[in-house]
């Protein structure tokens, strides 16, 4: 034998039903984590293959099934390993700091190459069943002095070229903040609230076509939700980090936990709160591993565990109130 290859194929469909994103006809709800991809020794590189595979394995030893990808266009070989471990992922886009347009926010232009770049992504990652969703862009919002129109012509462009690449898979026009879409297939939030019942209260007329949208500078700039499948896609983010030391720069989402028990009490309220309505399809808690300063990781950034697992994959494991709906229904 002189050369030989290999190759391997994924037969999966994703489609919209009602509220429900079924993954082969079934409503899954999604318990994703969002993962950036950091390494203490490779910062946005991956030190090895096994530490791809250990990153998906240990968010599924928490109980999640899948994760935004988020603000990278992964390594492929990461999806590879999704594929072959049956982990659900949305592809995203590296678009930090994207916020309008003009002389005050100049760090970050959106522009036509986005949509080619993006194109580029697509063509290459199109073929991983353990793909779910599309979501281009994060966290946009529009300038509120100088209120052009090219961060919707970006937006809207990355949308239709989207579809156009990809009819089997959903696509949200922006993850948080601006959906500037009308059409887009999924509609989500970000919503870091940390009082689990005020959180719920948030989130409790979806079904109503009243979610709970981003605004930034007191202004909402999203299209008015139209009854498309709804997820909190960035949510929790709980400081934790009992091992900091004094002066050390340490961040996260509101008021740190004053034990450990107040930090399980305000996780399992916050997923109960959204796999208890039935008009969620999926989550995605903030974030896998602390990075660098954002002490606020399910895992150390060196990958270890700060928590009981067992306890934080009890908390996620339970029935959503959507997969409950369609066992039902007969789905």
């Amino acid at each position: 034998m002189i050369d030989r290859a290999a190759s391997y194929a994924g037969l999966r469909s994703v489609t919209l039903d009602g509220m429900a994103v079924k993954i082969n006809g079934q409503a899954i709800f999604q318990r994703l984590v969002l993962d950036q991809g950091y390494y203490p020794d490779g910062i946005m590189t991956a030190p090895s293959d096994a530490a791809l595979v250990a990153d998906i394995e240990l968010s599924m030893a928490a109980g999640f099934n899948g994760a935004r990808l988020h603000q990278k266009v992964f390594e492929e070989r990461f999806l590879y390993h999704a594929d072959r471990l049956g982990y659900l992922v949305w592809g995203e886009f590296g678009d930090w700091g994207c916020r309008g347009y003009g002389p005050r926010h100049d760090h970050q232009q959106p522009g036509a190459t986005y949509i080619t770049q993006w194109l580029e992504a697509l063509a290459r990652d199109y073929s991983h069943p353990a793909i779910v969703g599309w979501c281009p862009l994060n966290e946009t919002w529009q300038n509120m002095t100088d209120r052009t129109t090219v961060l919707d012509d970006v937006t809207r462009g990355m949308f239709l070229a989207t579809k156009a690449m990809d009819l089997t898979r959903p696509v949200l026009d922006a993850s948080g903040y601006s959906h500037r879409v009308a059409e887009t297939d999924v509609y989500d939030c970000h919503d870091y609230t940390q009082d689990p019942d005020r959180f719920r209260e948030h989130h409790s007329r979806v079904a109503q076509g009243e979610p709970y949208y981003n605004s930034a500078q007191g202004e909402t700039w999203s299209l008015p939700y139209a009854g498309q499948p709804f997820f909190v896609s960035e949510f929790g983010g709980i400081w934790w980090n009992p091992n900091a030391k004094p002066g050390e720069d340490s961040w996260g989402y509101g008021e740190r936990p004053k034990s450990l028990e107040e930090f399980y009490n305000r996780f399992e309220r916050l997923c109960a709160a959204l796999l208890d309505d039935p008009a969620m399809f999926g989550y995605c808690y903030t974030q896998l591993t602390d990075v660098y300063q954002e002490q606020n990781g399910i895992y150390t950034f060196t990958r270890g565990e700060k928590f009981d697992m067992a306890r934080i994959r009890a908390a996620q494991q339970r029935p959503a109130a959507i997969e409950q709906e369609a066992v039902g229904s007969g789905q």
